[in-house]
């Protein structure tokens, strides 16, 4: 069974699948094998950051021993690394789900160090995003194979990183953070998509992580929508433009992921992901180059701001909630410092921060606070 199996079991006994003694024998049975156990806080803290460690501490014994290796005991050890890990997660699901889950969590950050490895073993050409996109593909075959939450992670982290890549890719000679307005769009209502993923009545760890994984991408990549336009140029700046079909194809990519995604994790709520892409592309055309950009710019964060605390409250997620009032809180601080400090001078302006900080900051926490009572009964 997976990770879940209590969630599963409650719902298959809700809907009248299996009877209530049913139900007891099967949860004696697993918790008697002790491979979902529930874990603590502590004890998964502990896990995650002792995988931290052991991927860290194995790289680092490569390195330093990689010179000292003949290409084909390099090859042997980049395999022996993936498949150890991955070989000792599968021994010890019949004892510590936990322990398991991060074993093959350190497999697959090995498997991405394997690949970009092998390809200095072999003198690969050098093409930096399609490395990105085979270690995507093994984390795809985890999450079909395993159907653990880290690996859904894995798999939401590097398929993003994967096409921004071939994006940077396609336009190397004339790069600017402009020619990453529909990169940035997509990472955008991505993030929005991956906190639709826990909804009110879901208990998968998956959503969860999902769901945390888009709350913290979803400020950034806020920022980087706002500020795609900016003319900051690396390389040739009179080299031409990116291909219309690149544009195209990089438009399409941007905007059909997200909604595949958001469609997959809620099927049709996930009409309500056009709202976040609509709000995305009316910031990328906002010029922050005038006091009036600017000010469309600040409250058109505060405007989505305030629509993720909607939808925390509709979806009746705390989370959301929280992110919605930190963005709102931030962009008011924007706008403060950009359009009042110095209007007001050091000393009036520091003292305004310290009011705004204050009473703004013990208003916001105070409406925090209704507002998560208000959606009663949600998890962290």
């Amino acid at each position: 069974m997976s990770d879940n199996w209590q969630a599963s079991l409650k719902r298959w006994l809700e809907a009248g699948l299996v009877d209530t003694a049913t139900a007891e024998r099967i949860a004696a049975f697993e918790t008697a094998r002790g491979a979902d156990a529930p874990q603590g806080r502590l004890t998964m803290i502990a896990f995650a950051f002792g995988g931290i460690l052991l991927i860290a501490g194995v790289l680092l014994f490569v390195a330093a021993h990689w010179d000292s290796l003949s290409p084909g005991s390099r090859f042997a050890l980049v395999i022996a690394m993936v498949a150890v890990f991955h070989a000792s997660g599968a021994v010890a699901a019949a004892k510590s789900a936990g322990l398991s889950t991060t074993l093959h969590a350190v497999g697959t950050a090995a498997l991405g160090a394997g690949i970009f490895l092998a390809g200095q073993i072999f003198n690969i050409q050098e093409h930096w995003p399609g490395a990105l996109m085979l270690w995507a593909i093994g984390a795809a075959v985890g999450v079909w194979l395993l159907r653990q939450w880290p690996q859904v992670v894995w798999l939401a982290l590097l398929a993003p990183a994967w096409l921004w890549g071939e994006w940077i890719e396609v336009q190397r000679q004339q790069w600017s953070w402009g020619d990453l307005t529909p990169a940035a769009v997509g990472l955008f209502v991505l993030a929005c998509a991956y906190l639709m993923a826990k909804g009110p009545a879901t208990t998968e760890s998956w959503r969860r992580a999902l769901a945390w994984l888009g709350a913290i991408a979803l400020i950034p990549a806020a920022a980087a929508v706002a500020w795609g336009d900016t003319e900051i140029r690396f390389y040739d700046r009179e080299a031409p433009a990116a291909s219309g079909l690149a544009l195209v194809v990089a438009w399409t990519l941007a905007i059909a992921l997200p909604l595949a995604v958001a469609w997959y994790v809620r099927r049709r709520e996930a009409v309500w992901i056009l709202a976040a892409l609509a709000w995305s592309l009316i910031l990328a055309q906002v010029q922050s180059n005038s006091d009036a950009g600017e000010l469309a710019m600040y409250a058109l964060f505060a405007v989505g701001a305030v629509g993720v605390v909607l939808w925390g409250l509709r979806d009746r997620q705390r989370l959301a909630i929280n992110v919605g009032v930190l963005s709102f809180a931030l962009a008011v601080l924007g706008f403060y410092f950009d359009n009042l400090y110095d209007k007001f001078g050091r000393s009036l302006g520091l003292i305004g921060l310290g009011v705004l900080f204050i009473g703004g900051g013990w208003l916001l926490e105070k409406t925090r606070r209704r507002l998560v009572a208000h959606a009663s009964g949600v998890s962290p």
